[in-house]
């Protein structure tokens, strides 16, 4: 079958399939039912991504019901680090007990005509409500990176958040929320980044500026910076998988690029600590490192040159549209 994308048994057999060949392209594996009557090719549905394939499973099952959680955040081009993808989340408005099958998770939470909205063909709860209701049955810091995005991609404004974790005051674990909705920032680049802050907060180390633009004392400009410990001298880098291209010559153009770039810094006074997605699998380590970092910049004459907190461009969603 040489069809992309989502598509239903009525649509099928105008095409020219019957029953027998649907049931037959079933059973040999070349097609895959993602509820009755509801299909996808295997070679289409095994070429997403997990939050791709999540969105064409809430396509499926959405049937008008509010899509909402984890579902609606991929919708909207959220992260969604570390929360399940297995269940499209739902919403219905009414007072029920959530409902869980195999594929979804039916939520009986009230909604006003305020929290929901169309978008992209689908009915979901808007970005506000939808970090909160992640906020409230996630962990901190799965809620922390859901939020870090959807404020730095400009889904939502902090008031916006704000007022919608006041609206969910009787709701179970707004507690929780109203707690990560405070951590949240729009000065968080990438989950990696979100994950390191929370890591270095969680002991106590100085609190770090985010996302600083460093200059040298002529006003040459020296590069944008993951975190900056200004009066330690002391700037922090996470590398994430991607940060420098995806071909191999793209990777070693940048990599070049990123070694001169840390060079001028350096010059300039600044102790450089750099850490990976594996440091962040041992939080202690990753503390420790920095500490030691902010022990000699202590020591350290300060840097040369100024830094500020220019505006950020607005970020990229991950692939999610299918």
């Amino acid at each position: 079958m040489d069809i992309d994308g989502l598509f239903f048994r009525a649509e099928a057999l105008t095409l020219g399939f019957t029953d027998s060949s649907l049931r037959r392209a079933r059973l040999s594996g070349e097609l895959i039912a993602v509820r009755p009557g509801a299909y996808v090719t295997a070679r289409y549905f095994h070429s997403l991504d997990s939050p791709q394939q999540h969105l064409l499973l809430a396509r499926a099952m959405s049937d008008g019901t509010v899509l909402s959680h984890v579902s609606a955040a991929i919708a909207w081009g959220m992260d969604v680090w570390g929360l399940p993808l297995a269940r499209v989340h739902l919403t219905t408005g009414r007072p029920i007990t959530t409902r869980t099958t195999r594929r979804r998770t039916v939520h009986g939470t009230r909604l006003a005509p305020a929290d929901f909205t169309t978008h992209d063909g689908l009915t979901l709860t808007t970005p506000a409500r939808t970090v909160v209701d992640i906020a409230r049955t996630a962990t901190h810091t799965q809620a922390v990176c859901t939020g870090d995005s959807a404020l730095r991609r400009g889904l939502v404004t902090a008031k916006a958040l704000s007022d919608a974790v006041a609206a969910a005051k009787y709701r179970t674990g707004t507690p929780g929320a109203v707690r990560a909705v405070e951590a949240m920032t729009n000065r968080s680049d990438s989950v990696g980044e979100s994950r390191s802050r929370l890591i270095l907060q969680d002991q106590n180390l100085p609190v770090p500026l985010l996302n600083q633009s460093v200059f040298d004392a002529d006003g040459t400009f020296l590069g944008r910076v993951d975190f900056l410990f200004a009066e330690l001298g002391v700037i922090g880098e996470f590398d994430g998988s991607g940060k420098y291209g995806e071909s191999g010559a793209a990777v070693r153009k940048n990599l070049v690029a990123e070694k001169y770039r840390e060079d001028r810094l350096r010059d300039a006074g600044w102790i450089v600590v750099r850490w990976g997605w594996a440091d962040l699998a041992d939080p202690s380590a990753l503390q420790d490192r920095v500490r030691r970092a902010l022990a000699r910049g202590a020591r350290a004459p300060q840097p040369d040159g100024f830094f500020r907190g220019d505006p950020l461009p607005q970020g990229t969603p991950h692939r999610s549209r299918i």
